[in-house]
């Protein structure tokens, strides 16, 4: 019997990425789930700075050119605000 080499043989219809902007979505999909996963074993500073240090900055430099008289509440509904994993 002889060996089939499978390189030889013609792609199944559908088989493999036919689209290459679907191609790209999956492949951002796949590095999103990458990096979640990243993050949840990451060190304690490197999940702070890669998820909540940067609106934070934000928050207090808008806190500090307000000077709101309530700053918690300011700083609150800033975050809720600015938050980037809200969904719109």
């Amino acid at each position: 019997m002889a060996d089939i080499d499978v390189q030889d043989q013609p792609a199944e219809a559908g088989a493999g990425a036919d689209d290459h902007a679907e191609a790209s979505s999956a492949e951002k999909a796949a590095m999103g789930m990458q990096n979640k996963m990243n993050l949840q074993t990451a060190p304690i500073r490197t999940y702070l700075d890669s998820t909540v240090v940067p609106v934070l900055l934000q928050g207090l430099s808008a806190l500090v050119k307000e000077r709101p008289p309530n700053p918690v509440e300011f700083l609150a509904t800033f975050l809720l605000q600015n938050n980037p994993q809200r969904s719109n």
